[in-house]
């Protein structure tokens, strides 16, 4: 399988702002109460006279600075004048050690988390994405999804249920932010930023989980699309339907097609429905002695109903993308076609050269 495309840390301003607000959220709580005790503080050594200044109030900065240094137990303005102040020179130590050693306690695991790609920065990644693709599920299908997304630069978050998942190791060394969480579970979601994802991709192979997830993702942004997997094709359109899913697809039904023209033809590179008619993209080999050497580009369009993407010449390095019509194919040459996959096999055989033709019937 094909390594993933390794992606660089976002490292614009605006990134970084939201990494910033997004820790102080995280830290809201421990700050505001450091805030209301360092008000609190100031406030009583400001309306309290002390000998030191005279019989009046100290400067405001002085009792700022008493108010922090009282926290970790270092008054500056001492013996207490009051006995308010002598009950804060006791209290704010006890206030100072909980709220500051939980804030640095907790700011230290979530650089370490930063180092190690552990869940919780993980999260703090996720929340600042916006206008983004949320893909759940990094099976066979959800990795070859990721690395199809990063290969267009598109914005993904990850969710993946299980710890030990197969190729949650490489996924993680593309930069992209993975929550290991149940997708079912509501704050995966919202920790995914499904708010503000433009698009949700449910492909994992648990059927009633998908649709329980596409309504619940519906239910968290009713403009967000929704692409879902379902294991058979027929319920997959009753259910895209029934739940106005933009797009409800079986793996197996996408399959299908490029499995038939790999049978028929070995250059087969991708496959796809137009208007519910299978269509194919392959490589055709123009042998010696074909049918298709010495037509043009033009010729073989008309005749074979296909569209030519692209001509490499014989021994040649560059690839002409979209050749021009009047170009004539020779021996050796290859071409890059999109036709119906009904069309393909006829294709193929014709850029065989007449001896293998003639040996296949």
């Amino acid at each position: 399988m094909e390594p993933l495309t390794r992606r660089k840390p976002r490292r614009d301003l605006k990134t970084l702002a939201l990494y910033f607000f997004t820790i102080l959220r995280g830290f809201r709580t421990t700050l505001v109460i450091l805030g209301v005790a360092l008000v609190v503080g100031t406030i009583l050594y400001r309306i309290t006279p002390h000998a030191v200044y005279g019989g009046h109030p100290p400067p405001l900065i002085v009792c700022a600075f008493s108010a922090w240094l009282a926290l970790f137990a270092q008054p500056v303005l001492s013996p207490p004048e009051t006995w308010y102040l002598a009950v804060l020179g006791g209290v704010y130590p006890l206030v100072g050690f909980g709220v500051v050693g939980e804030g640095l306690v907790r700011l230290g695991v979530l650089m370490i988390s930063r180092a190690r790609g552990e869940k919780e920065w993980m999260k703090v990644m996720a929340s600042t994405y916006r206008d983004h693709i949320v893909l759940c599920g990094l099976g066979h299908l959800g990795y070859r999804i990721l690395g199809a997304l990063l290969a267009t630069n598109a914005k993904v978050v990850c969710i993946e249920k299980l710890p030990d998942a197969r190729f949650l190791d490489d996924a993680k060394s593309t930069g992209v932010p993975i929550l290991v969480r149940d997708m079912k579970e509501d704050q995966a979601l919202v920790d995914a930023g499904i708010q503000h994802a433009h698009t949700v991709i449910i492909a994992t192979n648990d059927d009633m989980a998908n649709i329980e997830v596409a309504l619940d993702a519906r239910r968290f942004n009713p403009k967000i699309r929704v692409l879902m997997r379902m294991f058979d094709q027929q319920i997959a359109d009753k259910v895209k339907d029934a739940f106005l899913i933009e797009e409800a697809f079986s793996s197996a039904a996408l399959a299908a097609p490029i499995v038939a023209a790999m049978a028929q033809s070995s250059g087969v590179l991708a496959s796809f429905r137009i208007g519910g008619v299978p269509h194919v993209t392959a490589e055709v080999a123009v042998e010696q002695g074909s049918a298709l050497a010495g037509r043009t580009i033009a010729d073989i369009e008309r005749d074979h109903q296909a569209r030519v993407l692209a001509h490499t010449a014989a021994g040649a390095a560059e690839i002409t993308t979209p050749p021009r019509a009047e170009t004539a194919v020779r021996a050796g040459d290859r071409l890059v076609v999109h036709a119906r996959l009904a069309q393909m096999p006829s294709l193929a055989v014709v850029g065989r050269g007449a001896r293998r033709t003639l040996e296949g019937g």
